[in-house]
């Protein structure tokens, strides 16, 4: 349950702390008092889109805080599982505290129990905590996916609609792939005939990594032979033949400092570097000779040069620029050119897919069906029991379906993720009327009274702790008020329960009554929420009722309002 709300900087909040207990909660207050921001508070703290809008003018961001009460049951196990992977611990004595902030850019700060996390985290959590029906909801009833979701949930199928959502999907996409081979297969031919060219062309050029930079630098050499050639001589010639050469002056020195520096020891260094000169002098002359003799090469190989380097840098020009990119380039043309010549046989297998797709999307539908069929019933019949609760004895209700699910593409065709076929839920208002679709149904009441109904039964089913419904019993008359608060306290037995509400004959059944009220000190508009003790609760249903100026009479209506509820319960 939801202990405890906390409320800073949210527009004419700026600052509140709401104290709920087990059982049906009332929020009441004139119209524009604030109503509408506690249950914005609440829609923060199950991670929905947050506006900058909402902070309070003066203030740099907004804060709500809640704090949670786990019980017992599978619901708790799986909030403490997600504390555990999001947080890295479980509750503490089951006690779970949830943050969000909000800046000035928009931007949304979540802390579950000290912690950062991510609004993904916040929704994953608070959607196991808080459940919000709005005014919205009897529109958003007569969608026909929203109906099916909800028959699901009653009967117990939201995972067989799940599987046949997946089997749907696969099933298209393989019929999807099936008809793109048929239906491109000229364009398949035309790439395969160009890929074929391309890459016997880069196959061709048989270029490796690197290979560029050898072949340049080797025509650099062979570009300049004659001069490398005289250079080199020149150097040999220097370093060990002609006359005085370097090798033989150091070794002369060599020969001079070794015996002094026997008797000086202070030419050793002088001595050691000598030898070293000498042993560098003679590598030089080695690399030197060896250099020059591999210049002695034929003549045609600098035009062989000059071609490769052509053909290099062509290619590179083509399919380059690196050659990196023209090996990366070569890999993936090849692998494409593969996988549409290995396509050349797959017509076949692609339909042997889509039957096999389409069989099990039969099967899927086949069960979701009768899963669907199955669980229908008693959704009618609690529906038309709580229906009978709320005035509307003679209402019938049922849910149109058909029973019998296409075969092949006829499947494919009219199924959508929710189901294999049309679903619909009709009313009868009237006897000896027809079954008409729910969005025929004319009065905004009659309308409230059935999607009433409907929740009540979702309820009875769902274990979300905290359910809170706003102002749903807006269009109903004061003259079936005390049904509804009847109903709204049924299901406060098995849901902690926060009702904002207008209507006196609901408000009477709280457990515990909130009131929002607005007023101006200074030059600003301030809002607040305070818990209201059996006397101030009577003199609120008693203003519902006649307006702020009720008298004692209005009064005594409302003392007697608040028995008539506790008698009905």
């Amino acid at each position: 349950m939801l202990a405890s709300l906390h409320v800073r900087d949210l527009a004419l909040l700026a600052t509140a702390e709401l104290r709920f207990e087990a059982g049906l909660n009332v929020l009441s207050g004139e119209t524009g008092g604030g109503k509408s921001l506690v249950v914005a508070a609440l829609k923060l703290l199950r991670g929905e889109r947050a506006s900058a809008g909402l902070i309070r003018h003066g203030a740099d961001e907004l804060r709500v805080d809640g704090e949670f009460l786990l019980g017992e049951g599978a619901r708790s196990a799986a909030v403490a599982e997600l504390l555990t992977e999001v947080c890295g611990r479980p509750p503490e004595e089951g006690v779970v505290v949830v943050s969000r902030s909000v800046d000035r850019s928009g931007r949304s700060r979540v802390r579950i129990d000290g912690r950062p996390a991510t609004l993904q985290d916040l929704r994953a959590l608070c959607g196991h905590l808080i459940e919000i029906h709005g005014q919205g909801e009897t529109r958003a009833l007569m969608r026909p996916e929203i109906q099916a979701e909800t028959l699901d949930a009653v009967a117990g199928s939201t995972e067989l609609r799940q599987r046949f959502a997946d089997a749907l999907a696969a099933a298209r996409a393989a019929a999807a792939r099936l008809e793109e081979a048929g239906g491109h297969e000229r364009e398949r031919l035309e790439r395969i005939a160009f890929l074929r060219y391309q890459v016997h062309e880069m196959q061709a050029v048989g270029l490796t990594e690197g290979e560029l930079a050898d072949v340049e630098a080797e025509h650099q050499v062979l570009a300049n032979l004659d001069r490398m050639r005289a250079w080199l001589a020149d150097a040999l010639d220097a370093l060990s033949e002609g006359d005085g050469p370097a090798l033989d002056a150091l070794g002369r020195a060599a020969r001079a400092l070794d015996p002094a520096a026997e008797i000086d020891r202070e030419l050793a260094p002088a001595a050691e570097l000598v030898a070293d000169a000498r042993a560098a002098v003679a590598d030089a002359a080695r690399i030197v000779q060896s250099r020059l003799s591999g210049l002695d090469l034929d003549p045609a190989r600098l035009g062989d040069i000059e071609e490769r380097l052509a053909t290099l840098r062509r290619a590179l020009a083509r399919f380059g620029p690196t050659e990196r990119d023209f090996l990366a380039t070569l890999q993936r043309n090849a692998a494409e050119l593969a996988e549409l010549e290995d396509e050349a046989s797959e017509p076949a297998a692609l339909q042997e897919a889509v039957d096999k797709r389409l069989a099990e999307l039969e099967a899927a539908a086949r069960k979701l069906v009768r899963a669907r069929r199955k669980g229908a019933g008693g959704l009618v019949a609690a529906i038309e029991a709580e229906l009978t609760d709320l005035g509307m004895p003679h209402t019938r209700f049922r849910i149109a379906m058909d029973d019998d699910v296409p075969a092949g593409r006829a499947l494919l065709d009219a199924a959508t993720a929710h189901g294999p076929g049309p679903l619909d839920f009709e009313v009868r208002i009237n006897p000896g009327e027809p079954f008409r679709s729910m969005r025929e149904t004319a009065s905004g009441g009659e309308m409230a009274r059935i999607v009433l109904a409907v929740k009540k039964c979702l309820a009875d089913r769902d274990r979300v702790p905290f359910v809170v419904f706003d102002e749903i019993d807006a269009e109903i008359g004061g003259r079936l008020g005390l049904q509804v608060g009847r109903k709204l306290k049924d299901v406060a037995a098995h849901h902690q329960v926060l009702i904002v509400t207008h209507l006196p004959q609901v408000a009477a059944f709280a457990d515990v009554h909130l009131k929002v009220a607005k007023s101006v000190r200074g030059e600003r508009t301030w809002a607040s929420v305070e818990r209201l003790d059996d006397e101030a609760a009577e003199r609120e249903l008693a203003a519902m009722a006649a307006g702020e100026s009720a008298d004692r009479e209005a009064l005594e209506e409302a003392r007697r309002l608040r028995v008539r509820a506790r008698e009905a319960r």
